[in-house]
């Protein structure tokens, strides 16, 4: 197993020192942990920083993501190791960690008594609410993601937690070593892969055009599934390096419905539906005969990850179903780079691009832009775009959206569970023509200044500086208090309050928030403050309303 280079080494270096300078924190560790969760969660919708469980008493998992998929939970458990040196970094994770992953799993799993009193408080909310979704009837997940800027584990201790793996079915684990990090980044450090698919019928039709050479046929599901992923249960990322997009998540709109078709009674409409896999190859051999193999030398798959990483979760729901699907495969054969950068930029210059993308360039986000640039402010319209240069304060597309639907349009809920649809179906409502300037810039701000408030609670829960356990509502509350201040200052009959009263209505609000939480303590607060009858118990707290809900 070779070792990272010097090269490697600082380039991981350089992003995580970017990471933790955008973040504001002087940690390389929590740089490096952000770092993963925005790579391996891009389109989550939920603030980095909630996702976050790291500190004393975390039992190993560093950061816990909850996704809903239907009658599915999937929970995404990280732990993160960074080495602060490159003499570190040739060692391999440390075994003894997994034993607390181990040990804190089954601790869920089988509800063992004082499980929660072991944990600290932000981890403790999140096993009641894969508790409580588990007991309204969805069926559980676990992936276990081991990411450091070192080696993997030991092949006895990554045999031990395999083992672990087929005792609860259940769980599944992908390691994320230096190579992996590196391929993440850049494609230089990726694996060589062959690979063999099943076809389903001689329906195959193949062409030799010079140096290049390709091939269209009818795959077996199974068998594509079976290439893609490993013993672990998990899937080979490396194999989608030369994937300009990559996976957008499960939460985003077009996974999901191809997730959902492959799982219907009518999955034979996949075929018809779905624009297939697209590889390239140094070379693929087959013989034109019914239900030949085709096997392919040093592979990529350049489009098609949202359709790969939505068949692999479909098919970890039922497999029976999911077999039943054949896929469509277009294969590309040349030893000539430039070709297969060709094919990856063209294959997927026709596939879907990130709604958020598509309007980075629209003309209200450039005037939004503009009025940001004169108020000294930095308006990413692109995902990091301003990576690599200017620290003023910066908030991003998405951000601002979802504060204008939490603040302006009364909106907490769907800013929290519907951030997909602001570059959809509600973008022209939620940047219009009617915004002011000057609004646009206070709320920006009261945004940062909500959002930094929140953060540095959350950083105490994680240090337990004046730890009490009934703080940990503020992991969810941050579009409801957004709303909340929107109330009060209609009271006042203000727009915006003025910054010098920032402080004042955060405080009020986190009040509320606390209120609340303590009224609705024997319920989850997943659920609380990702419901739009939480505006009316806020309304209710305010002196506005006289109601009160059950959130199940």
């Amino acid at each position: 197993m070779r070792h990272i280079t010097q090269l490697e080494y600082s380039l991981i270096e350089s992003k995580v020192d970017r990471a933790a300078e955008r973040l504001g924190v002087d940690d390389r560790s929590t740089g490096f942990l952000y770092l993963m969760l925005d790579t391996l969660f891009p389109r989550s919708g939920e603030e980095i920083s909630s996702l976050i469980t790291d500190g004393g008493n975390d039992r190993g998992a560093d950061a816990v993501y909850i996704q809903e998929t239907g009658s599915a939970v999937h929970v995404s458990i990280l732990q993160s190791k960074y080495s602060s040196n490159i003499k570190n970094s040739k060692r391999n994770f440390p075994g003894n960690e997994i034993d607390k992953l181990i040990s804190l799993i089954r601790d869920i799993a089988d509800r063992v008594d004082g499980v929660l009193d072991s944990v600290n408080s932000l981890l403790r909310v999140k096993i009641i609410d894969i508790w409580r979704l588990v007991d309204s009837g969805k069926s559980i997940h676990i992936q276990i993601f081991l990411a450091s800027n070192a080696l993997p584990l030991v092949v006895h201790e990554r045999n031990r937690l395999n083992s672990f793996c087929q005792q609860y079915d259940f769980v599944s684990v992908e390691e994320i070593s230096f190579t992996s990090v590196i391929s993440l980044f850049s494609s230089d450090g990726r694996n060589r892969e062959d690979g063999i698919l099943d076809t389903v019928d001689v329906q195959k039709y193949e062409r030799t055009d010079c140096d290049i050479r390709g091939l269209v046929a009818n795959i077996d599901a199974r068998s594509f599934i079976s290439m893609i992923s490993n013993e672990t249960g998990s899937i080979k990322r490396h194999l989608f390096d030369e994937n300009i997009r990559g996976f957008l998540g499960l939460d985003g709109g077009y996974n999901r419905q191809i997730h959902q078709s492959a799982l219907s009674e009518e999955n034979h409409l996949f075929w018809y539906l779905n624009n297939g896999i697209t590889i390239i190859a140094k070379d693929f051999t087959h013989q034109k005969v019914r239900g030949s193999k085709i096997r392919l030398t040093d592979f990529q798959i350049v489009n098609g990850a949202q359709t790969s990483y939505s068949l692999f979760e479909a098919f970890k729901r039922d497999e029976d179903r999911v077999s039943d699907v054949v896929l469509l495969i277009k294969i590309f054969a040349s030893s000539r780079p430039d070709i297969a950068e060709q094919i990856a930029i063209a294959t997927n210059s026709q596939a879907r691009i990130a709604l958020r993308d598509l309007k980075a360039n629209d003309s209200i986000q450039k005037k939004i832009a503009t009025v940001f640039e004169d108020n000294d402010l930095l308006y990413e319209r692109k995902k990091n775009q301003f990576e690599h240069g200017d620290t003023r304060a910066r908030i991003d597309s998405l951000k601002l959206g979802q504060a204008l639907l939490a603040y302006r349009l009364h909106e907490p809920h769907l800013a929290k569970t519907a951030s997909d649809e602001i570059f959809g179906n509600m973008y022209n409502v939620i940047f219009s023509e009617k915004l002011d300037a000057d609004y646009l810039v206070k709320l920006a701000r009261l945004y940062m200044f909500v959002n930094s408030s929140r953060e540095v609670e959350l950083g105490g829960l994680r240090r337990h500086e004046n730890f009490d356990s009934n703080n940990e509502f503020i992991a969810y509350t941050q579009w409801y208090i957004m709303y909340c201040i929107a109330l009060m200052a209609r009271e006042n009959q203000k727009d915006i309050p003025c910054e010098a009263e920032f402080d004042i209505y955060f405080d009020r609000a986190r009040d509320v928030m606390s209120q609340i939480a303590e009224k609705y303590k024997s319920q989850s607060f997943y659920r609380i403050f990702r419901s739009a009858k939480t505006k009316e118990i806020i309304m209710n707290e305010l002196g506005i309303g006289q109601l009160k809900f059950d959130f199940f």
